[in-house]
């Protein structure tokens, strides 16, 4: 295992990180403020509206979306892991 962690540490390390705002999750906004992930396959969540712009952001901030990005990427390191985030 690289970087000395555990694959429970690297998942909780990234999303200690995610939480505290010092990486955020791959997507983009549209015209109207909306934010949409670019792993979208990964979470069960409402789809973006005017009055939940962040539902998708929000499901990409949990410890559920980190171990499921882990295991389709197949990252085992804290720095592979961080970019497919």
């Amino acid at each position: 295992m690289g970087d000395g962690m555990t694959d429970k540490g690297i998942i909780k390390e990234v999303h200690q990180r995610l939480k505290d705002r010092s990486i955020h999750p791959s997507g983009t906004f549209d015209n109207a403020g909306r934010w949409y992930s670019d792993n979208a396959d990964l979470i069960n969540v409402r789809s973006p509206s005017r009055s939940w712009p962040y539902s998708q952001m929000c499901a990409c901030r949990t410890k559920k979306y980190v171990a499921a990005v882990a295991n389709k990427f197949s990252c085992k390191t804290l720095t592979e892991l961080m970019e497919c985030i």
